[in-house]
């Protein structure tokens, strides 16, 4: 457990779907599914890359998790568009 908590720490920002796969417990297939529901967003470089930000998708999934504090994580996202400190 340790050893995949530092893998997700020292992942970089910008992940493809295959890394996505990896570092959390779902399926390409439900990335795709939330890409085409327009829940998460997919940026395409080339033609054939697909990849998503990482913050974007961490953001999302903790939004998802029973019990969330939807309240503080629109202050802490209206914070960083704001230019201000997210703690």
């Amino acid at each position: 457990m340790q050893h995949e908590l530092h893998a997700i720490h020292n992942s970089p920002e910008w992940i493809d779907l295959n890394l996505a796969e990896r570092l959390y417990p779902y399926s390409r297939r439900q990335f795709w599914y939330w890409i085409t529901e327009g829940r998460l967003t997919a940026y395409r470089p080339t033609k054939r890359k697909v990849i998503l930000k990482r913050s974007e998708v961490d953001k999302f999934l903790e939004s998802k998790r029973v019990g969330a504090d939807l309240d503080a994580i629109v202050d802490e996202v209206v914070r960083e568009v704001a230019g201000g400190s997210s703690k």
